[in-house]
């Protein structure tokens, strides 16, 4: 048994966001904490390029798990090629009452519903300034607080543009989590063309990849329209997808194994819709665990996938796994390195 076996043997037994909060600050507090598990050691094999950006290995942690920038060194150390923290929200926010997560382990998904908890863009700021790290790519994933007004919104998703690009990698415009009350409207044209004009004024000043967060919850004809508008703004592409409410398990979002059905029908439609604009990235979440899901996104014509809930799982092993995956195909087919290989998958 695996030393992260143990620890989630005993992690199971308790309150998910409590052994969750602890499990950041023992890594913020320790960093070094990582070494006690499987960690995957940096390979340029294994780097993949994009029209925007590198990370040094295809897979990154999700918004969500490092809300507030503490544990970036720590996933590093482990291994992953970014890390996106947040969601951030202009104020600190406490989010909704608890309890707000919950585990389904028959089915290895995960219940959020817990509303941008977070210690506010002021504080995130300052540890994102504090953190070590070399090559990990980071992403900062922002939001509107709850009382945000539809008038105010805009001009708040701009100021976080501004505030978190100059300390960032590329940026994420959150208009997808269910846990925001109104929140999910602003996937709607009228509505989020606006933010993404305020954040547009500021990307002039200063330029940082950016994409749109969906969720798997959008017809086809709203999945063609949120494609229209990165490309009409000129964003660089779509992450798709969020969590999704098409459950039975009362509020929140699920995320893991359940969600596979829903995030793989909507990348698919969101591949379809980009593949002819080569500038257009595609990074994709939601209940992806193995490599073959990896693969298949990739013939499909995705870039870069993160990982939360199969991480929670399936701990750091899961990267182990999709790297050894990578390296069996770069042998079986020939290829010198992981971008050869993804420029040639549709070929195989």
């Amino acid at each position: 048994m695996s030393l992260y076996s143990v620890f989630k043997n005993i992690a199971f037994k308790f309150d998910p966001e409590k052994i969750h909060d602890l499990t950041i600050s023992s890594a913020h507090i320790a960093p070094k904490f990582a070494d006690l598990f499987t960690r995957i050691k940096s390979d340029d094999r294994f780097a993949l390029d994009s029209p925007c950006m590198q990370w040094k290995f295809p897979v990154g942690v999700a918004a969500g798990f490092d809300k507030n920038a503490k544990a970036i060194s720590f996933f590093e150390k482990l291994g992953f090629g970014a890390l996106e923290v947040g969601t951030i929200t202009k104020q600190p926010q406490i989010g909704n009452p608890k309890p707000r997560v919950f585990r389904h382990a028959k089915i290895n998904s995960l219940q959020n519903g817990m509303g941008f908890p977070n210690a506010g863009s002021d504080e995130i700021l300052k540890n994102i300034k504090q953190s070590e790290h070399s090559h990990l790519i980071l992403g900062s994933n922002i939001g509107k607080n709850k009382n945000t007004t539809e008038a105010n919104t805009p001009e708040e998703y701009a100021y976080l543009y501004k505030m978190f690009a100059p300390v960032s990698n590329y940026i994420v415009v959150n208009i997808s989590s269910p846990n925001t009350p109104g929140l999910r409207s602003f996937q709607k044209k009228e509505m989020l063309a606006p933010i993404l004009q305020a954040i547009n004024e500021e990307k002039k000043l200063i330029h940082r990849p950016i994409f749109i967060k969906i969720a798997p919850d959008l017809s086809e004809d709203e999945v063609v329209m949120l494609c229209e508008l990165s490309k009409e703004y000129e964003f660089n592409g779509i992450i798709a997808t969020n969590t999704t409410i098409q459950h039975e398990f009362g509020a929140g979002g699920l995320s893991g194994d359940f969600i596979k059905p829903y995030s793989q029908k909507v990348r698919s439609l969101v591949c379809q819709n980009l593949k002819e604009d080569s500038s257009q990235v595609i990074i994709g979440v939601g209940g992806i665990s193995t490599y073959d899901e990896v693969k298949e996104f990739w013939k499909q014509g995705g870039h870069f996938v993160q990982v939360y809930t199969s991480f929670i799982y399936h701990g750091p092993q899961l990267l182990a796994d999709i790297k050894n995956g990578i390296r069996s195909d770069l042998i079986k087919y020939g290829f010198k390195n992981l971008n050869e290989f993804h420029q040639n998958i549709h070929q195989i």
